[in-house]
């Protein structure tokens, strides 16, 4: 697709001058006109604009305040900008390039030379755009689990800390769902560890397509994964992670030939006021877990003293978190 231009001058004549300038290169998709600074304004937030042909008159200090606008904006940044003046219009040119546009020239500059200053900054405008994604693209490497999509385990530690901060602040509660796979060690032991990628990738989707906008899912780790619920009290996050089992069943329905049924394990934890260690959400949540393995698995089970205990003896005696056990009261 061709790029876009937009053409700005408070005169006519510019306006005209300008319009036939980018006419003639044949290189834009559109090129919109733009009279003032209010409808200068109103075009980048409505369209895609690649480049902005403007001009300035002599004596009128104002025509080239928009520019400072231009760069407050992250979205406008890349624009490029060329600014034209009458010839002997230099203090103009000046203050053009000062205020942060691309390219400053004078209307009599030789039409060739204006195409190739106009190429040039295209290939500036692409070169930068492509820039910024590469950018964008690491970043999200950076915070993503390769294998399921979900945010990985760094992201989640800074998310946990940003959660109970603003919980902190706002006098709100918030809920941790740690919620692991249950016998996936039989599945890797039985069925591969690609066919068990593949259960992690499809219970992955279950999650993102389960939540809440607001909810954030993360692979913790290994069959493991966490979501964080903000302005969430223990009800709603109790009826959430029965809407997961729900769906974990409809989704183990592609998997009946298990002899295990697939189902998932939930411990939740809240925190409320002032949670001066978030860690310590972690640790809660992970108690219930393990309260949920030690009762029958499939199933739910929310944080409270007794889950600590039982969690502490179990670790004091070496128990893995899934072995299997007689069912216990909670």
């Amino acid at each position: 697709m061709k790029p876009q231009a937009l053409i700005f001058a408070h005169s006519t004549d510019h306006l005209d001058a300008l319009a036939a300038m980018s006419a003639c290169t044949g290189q834009f998709e559109s090129v919109l006109r733009c009279r003032n600074e209010q409808e200068l304004m109103a075009a980048l937030e409505e369209k895609g604009v690649d480049i902005i042909f403007s001009s300035a008159r002599r004596d009128h200090e104002g025509d080239l305040l928009w520019l400072k606008d231009l760069s407050k904006r992250d979205a406008w940044k890349d624009i490029q900008v060329m600014v034209f003046t009458e010839e002997y219009d230099v203090d103009n040119r000046v203050a053009a390039l000062e205020l942060g546009a691309d390219d400053a020239l004078s209307f009599r500059v030789p039409r060739r030379e204006i195409e190739a200053r106009i190429r040039a900054r295209l290939k500036t405008r692409t070169s930068l755009r492509n820039l910024r994604k590469a950018r964008a693209d690491l970043a999200r490497m950076a915070l993503t689990d390769s294998l399921t999509g979900l945010c990985n385990r760094a992201f989640f530690d800074v998310t946990l800390e940003s959660e109970a901060a603003r919980s902190t602040r706002t006098d709100t509660p918030f809920s941790l769902l740690l919620i692991d796979v249950d016998h996936f060690k039989w599945i890797n032991d039985t069925y591969g560890h690609q066919l068990g990628d593949t259960v992690l990738q499809a219970i992955a989707r279950v999650l993102r397509q389960t939540v809440r906008k607001s909810d954030m899912a993360f692979r913790y780790g290994g069959e493991e994964f966490a979501l964080v619920l903000p302005d969430t009290p223990i009800p709603s996050a109790r009826i959430l992670a029965e809407r997961v089992h729900g769906e974990i069943a409809e989704l183990a329905r592609s998997y009946s030939h298990f002899r295990q049924p697939l189902t998932v394990s939930v411990g939740i934890s809240c925190a409320s006021g002032d949670l001066r260690d978030p860690h310590l959400l972690i640790e809660q949540a992970d108690c219930a877990l393990y309260a949920a393995k030690r009762n029958g698995r499939n199933r739910t089970e929310i944080f409270h003293l007794d889950s600590r205990e039982d969690f502490s003896r179990a670790t004091e005696k070496g128990l893995p978190l899934d072995a299997p056990t007689t069912r216990m009261t909670s």
